[in-house]
């Protein structure tokens, strides 16, 4: 309060970036959670405050500094997850109490109000839901939240999902992750494989400097892609001929990011998705951008179990809890507790499950590694009876 007075004071005039940072450091992202650290300001000491408001803080990065002190100094008494639905086909809605004191061991009681948190439901529907005091009521202690990477407001998950994330190491502890090229304009670094000249391509060059001295211009490119489990979305290449030098000469719009990793084998998703990620190995010889963000391992053994963690049911629900935007970022990913029951029979299943998706990949006539049509083979063989379904 005495710094916004004194600001007045003077007569200094702040834009608003410059006033949220100043004064609101950890709602700064957006004035909705300014709104909130203001309402604890005017809010006695062990008094009670309330809010209707976007959802967007329980767990997106840019307000983990908002999640963490208010889990560190305030308790959320009592919250009703609206989702869509009660302003029109909107973003989601959340009301909430929060006690001006700290939680201690006081457990909040929590309402999910949707199965899917992209269904919008009319207002009556909400309605019912909420009359029926049984359903999706969770009773939650706020330190289950601080142990979990980001403080995500995950009240939903089981005692038992929670409890995995101090159980198992950081997939960020057992591999690296990390966030690749940015051409500054694709139209002209990109092409797809079948576009460009086969003598000018090299696709299995393992390191930079091979790849330098190839003579080759065009390189395998991850681009992310469609969503594909296991293998493939191998369909672009980069122009990173004499180690990139026309990327690199176009700075500042061109921006290279951890190029010690480029043509190392890796496991990467598409960082935007429509629905659940999906992890694929990628062989060696690729570069990889923004869009195809990558986990690097130093042993096949380990590649194999990341991927098969990464492709779990358990994997996936938990992406579901701290990166509910579809918008799965690097650190969200880093933070994934992996288990060391994770090795062993999962990492075989993961390779065999690789070498189908290979082999399915390279069936399309726009795989660089297409050899024949499984259709044409059969005739090949003389299997020219195919059995059609029955009908109707």
């Amino acid at each position: 309060m005495e710094s916004r007075t004194a600001f007045a004071e003077t007569g200094i005039r702040l834009t608003t970036t410059q006033f949220m940072k100043e004064e609101y450091s950890t709602g700064k992202a957006d004035l909705m959670t300014a709104f909130m650290v203001r309402a604890q300001e005017l809010t006695v000491s062990r008094g009670t405050w309330a809010m209707i408001n976007l959802p967007s803080w329980m767990s997106l990065k840019s307000f983990e500094d908002l999640r963490h002190d208010l889990l560190r100094i305030q308790r959320i008494s009592s919250m009703v997850h609206l989702g869509r639905g009660i302003f029109g086909s909107d973003f989601g809605t959340v009301a909430f109490v929060i006690d001006n004191a700290p939680a201690n061991s006081a457990r909040g009681v929590y309402r999910r109000l949707f199965e899917h948190h992209v269904d919008v439901r009319s207002v009556s529907a909400i309605e019912a839901l909420f009359r029926d005091s049984a359903y999706n009521r969770y009773e939650v202690s706020q330190a289950d939240f601080a142990a979990i990477p980001g403080c995500p407001i995950v009240y939903w998950l089981s005692e038992k999902m929670r409890a995995v994330f101090t159980a198992g190491a950081p997939l960020g502890a057992v591999a690296s992750l990390a966030v690749g090229l940015q051409t500054g304009d694709n139209s002209r670094f990109l092409r797809q494989w079948w576009e460009v000249s086969r003598s000018r391509s090299a696709f299995t060059c393992t390191s930079r400097e091979e790849a330098a001295s190839s003579g080759a211009r065009w390189f395998p490119y991850n681009k992310g892609g469609e969503f594909r489990k296991w293998y493939g979305n191998h369909e672009f290449v980069v122009n990173w001929e004499h180690d990139g030098a026309e990327i690199v000469a176009f700075k500042p719009r061109s921006v290279i990011r951890n190029p010690r990793t480029y043509f190392s084998p890796s496991v990467s998703w598409s960082k935007i998705s429509s629905g659940a990620p999906a992890f694929r190995a990628y062989p060696p010889g690729f570069l990889y951008d923004v869009a195809g963000t990558s986990i690097f391992v130093t042993a096949g053994q380990v590649a194999r179990r990341v991927i098969s963690f990464a492709n779990s049911q358990v994997a996936l629900e938990l992406l579901a809890a701290i990166a509910p935007t579809l918008n799965y970022e690097v650190g969200q990913v880093a933070g994934l507790p992996v288990a060391e029951a994770a090795a062993g029979r999962g990492a075989t299943i993961a390779a065999m499950a690789v070498d189908a998706a290979r082999v399915d990949w390279n069936t399309s006539e726009t795989s660089w590694g297409f050899r024949y049509n499984p259709l044409v083979a059969l005739f090949e063989r003389g299997e020219t009876s195919i059995p059609l379904s029955p009908g109707p």
